[in-house]
């Protein structure tokens, strides 16, 4: 009986359940462009995404939009200023010990981790969400995306809150993202989806001459949590303008890992509005960690 216990004992040990968190800039175009500088900013459907509050502070009745990135994630948001839905499919990361009997979806193991003795274990993730608002007061709205999340042939319920205040040019927004850290699959195979919670604040301010309008923004992470296994807390900037009557839109950003051992990071991204109402976007965001390194389009719909 003993020496059964003790096999169980180390058996716990050495499959411990993995823990993962889902990156902020996983998701939108013009958010990724701005380096994730975009809690404060989200005004079109990706506000799904990132702070449900921000349907309200949408520029049309109805936006649309559809993405994709390098590294296969694909999202589709629909949005009015009051309810949006949403559905992302994303690839979600860890690192494990190589030895370890804990479950990765590809089997691989990552370049950069073969010499160390990790491996990376690679889950898909898709969710599908409905947000839904209400202002409090003339300032400030809040918001929650009701989701269900499926990972590891497990669909669990989750859901992510937001406010949001506006104060004639100047925006201040927080969000938190699966609040309830719901835990997919059993035993050793399980892990758990980590909260995680932002804060930001935007200066929009109108332009002059052909530039239509300059958003300025910064957002701080206001927890830790363990993304392709290490540790991040993401501090970043962004600025946004828009040209010629809003034909065009131009975006960059940095930011940092402000953990011991993190990284910067930096990102590109433009908007083209070839026709009124559609707007092609485009970002590629580069970062002293290859992680960080990524490309996505998207389209946008707005009536």
């Amino acid at each position: 009986m003993g020496r059964t216990l003790r096999l169980l004992v180390c058996t716990f040990l050495a499959c411990p359940s993995l823990a993962f968190a889902q990156r902020f800039d996983d998701v939108g175009v013009r958010a990724q462009g701005m380096a994730g500088a975009f809690v404060a900013v989200a005004d079109d459907a990706t506000a799904t995404w990132w702070n449900p509050a921000g349907l309200a502070t949408s520029r049309s009745l109805v936006d649309l939009s559809a993405e994709v990135t390098g590294e296969g994630g694909r999202g589709v948001a629909f949005g009015f200023p009051s309810l949006g839905l949403s559905y992302y499919r994303l690839k979600i990361s860890q690192m494990q010990p190589s030895g370890s009997t804990a479950p990765s979806a590809s089997g691989r193991q990552d370049n950069g981790a073969a010499g160390s003795g990790l491996s990376s274990v690679d889950t898909g993730l898709s969710q599908f969400g409905v947000t839904v608002g209400q202002s409090i007061a003339q300032h400030l709205v809040v918001a929650t995306t009701l989701k269900l999340v499926s990972a590891q042939s497990d669909t669990q319920a989750d859901l992510d809150v937001g406010a949001m205040a506006a104060f004639g040019i100047v925006r201040l927004g927080v969000t938190v993202r699966d609040v309830r850290s719901p835990t997919f699959g059993s035993g050793s195979e399980a892990f758990e989806l980590e909260r995680r919670a932002r804060a930001g604040g935007a200066v929009i301010a109108p332009g002059r001459g052909s530039l239509e309008s300059v958003v300025f923004a910064v957002d701080a992470d206001l927890n830790s949590t363990r993304v392709d296994g290490r540790e991040e807390q993401d501090v970043s900037g962004g600025v946004e303008t828009w040209w010629l009557g809003r034909r065009l839109g131009v975006r960059g950003g940095g930011g940092t890992n402000t953990v011991a051992g993190g990284g910067s990071f930096g990102a590109f991204g433009v908007s083209v509005v070839p026709y009124p109402r559609v707007n092609v976007e485009g970002a590629v965001m580069r970062g002293s960690d290859s992680t960080r390194d990524r490309w996505s389009l998207g389209l946008r719909l707005t009536f």
